[in-house]
């Protein structure tokens, strides 16, 4: 509790101090319910507050401490994040949002019927002066309760676009820095996992996929692994899902189990690579530890299941088949190793760079901060692809074309 986790300026204990007493300050109570051991799945409920009316939930992963605080995050970023991004929310000039740089390549703003010349953006500062110029996000793309209840003025028909709205890229730390850490990597994350999804499944090229040869992970690695295999009662595989961003992706993928049909993932992303592995893998724990407690939870993902049921390139997609023995299929690869520890302030300024050097570049706000010191970010890549909806019964296709061609 009182050692500082990777890209954490703060411990867990601090972390912890700093969410309690927002909570104290605005009467808001967390209940706390935990599914599996060691790893395991948290959730928070927070109840009873003026300030937030109705409940909110936040699911914490890891082991007992780590999951605890990390839900009580979460369950603060899902209750103040809507809010923070309408109040961010301002009506654009249709032209001056689509003609931007930044918005030429963002396959759902094609998809927009336009029947006036205002749209909802968020401004975006070009902090760190990192991608030459501010941005105006269209906010429909990030705030998925934005198409239900547009501001007066906004005429467009988002009917046909708004099935790419992903709340990916939210992120809250103690202080601007951990939590815009936090954000980008989502970010990136999402974008690897959903080109992976796309690439495999959704456009099938011949190539086999990277699978992490346990051998070569650190101990720390190979210890939540196995306790990952224990807690899920099945063999877990670390795959590689890299994208063009030279940031480590991992999928943690377990062929022996599904939930409803549907082999359910774990992700992580850190320019760690160790950090990104654990984090993958105490995802996908969380994943089947909090269906096998709850029922509901199973049928949840039998319903996302029978969205796609007659669309069966996309339920191929969502199931996640994957052949984890054939050569053919799978490749075993060296764990990557970890990067030098550096700054919280340096390690930012890569994340940063390193999308823009490929093509994505990401842009950063800050939605609300507590006088405790908590601080929620928000991280917009308008180039990120969205694929990975999908795996939740989202009616959607790549946004991108493989990044490898296709097999004749």
């Amino acid at each position: 509790m009182n050692i500082p986790v990777p890209e954490r300026e703060h411990t867990l204990t601090e972390a912890e101090v700093a969410i309690d007493q927002h909570f104290s300050d605005h009467g808001i109570t967390a209940r706390l319910d935990r599914y599996g051991d060691p790893l395991s799945s948290t959730v928070a409920t927070l109840t009873f507050t003026d300030l937030l009316p109705d409940v909110h939930v936040g699911c914490g992963k890891g082991y007992a401490d780590e999951a605890r605080v990390g839900a009580k995050f979460e369950a603060y970023e899902h209750a103040m994040g809507p809010i923070g991004l309408r109040a961010a929310t301002i009506l654009a000039d249709y032209d001056e949002v689509r003609g931007q740089h930044a918005m030429a390549d963002v396959f759902p703003m094609t998809l927009l019927e336009r029947a006036s010349s205002g749209v909802a953006a968020i401004p975006f500062a070009d902090i760190g002066l990192i991608n030459g110029a501010p941005l105006l996000y269209p906010s429909f793309l990030i705030d998925y309760t934005y198409s239900a209840r547009p501001l007066p003025g906004d005429g467009l028909d988002y009917t046909a676009a708004r099935r790419y709205a992903c709340g990916t890229g939210m992120a809250a730390g103690v202080g601007f820095t951990e939590a815009a850490i936090h954000a980008i990597s989502e970010v990136i994350e999402r974008h690897g996992i959903g080109r992976l999804i796309a690439e495999t499944l959704f456009y099938q090229p011949e190539g086999p996929l990277d699978f992490i040869d346990r051998h070569t992970a650190p101990p720390a690695v190979t210890a939540v692994w196995e306790d990952a295999e224990r807690v899920i009662r099945a063999p877990v595989h670390l795959i590689a899902a890299d994208s063009e961003i030279a940031c480590p992706v991992f999928i943690a993928y377990c062929e022996d189990r599904v939930i409803s049909g549907v082999h359910v993932i774990g992700g992580g992303c850190s320019l760690h690579a160790s950090h990104a592995a654990t984090r993958a893998l105490k995802e996908l724990v969380q994943q089947y530890a909090i269906a096998d407690a709850l029922e509901h939870v199973t049928h949840d993902w039998a319903r996302s299941r029978r969205h796609l049921i007659r669309y069966p390139r996309l339920l191929r997609c969502m199931d996640m088949r994957l052949d984890c023995d054939h050569p053919a299929h799978a490749r075993r690869i060296a764990m990557p190793a970890d990067l030098a520890p550096r700054e919280l302030d340096i390690h930012l300024t890569h994340l940063q760079t390193t999308c823009r050097d490929a093509g994505y570049p990401v842009w950063l706000k800050t939605l609300h901060v507590t006088d405790s010191g908590v601080e929620l970010v928000c991280a917009a890549m308008p180039r990120m692809e969205r694929f990975s909806i999908v795996s939740l019964g989202g009616h959607v296709i790549p946004c991108h074309r493989p990044a490898h061609p296709l097999a004749a």
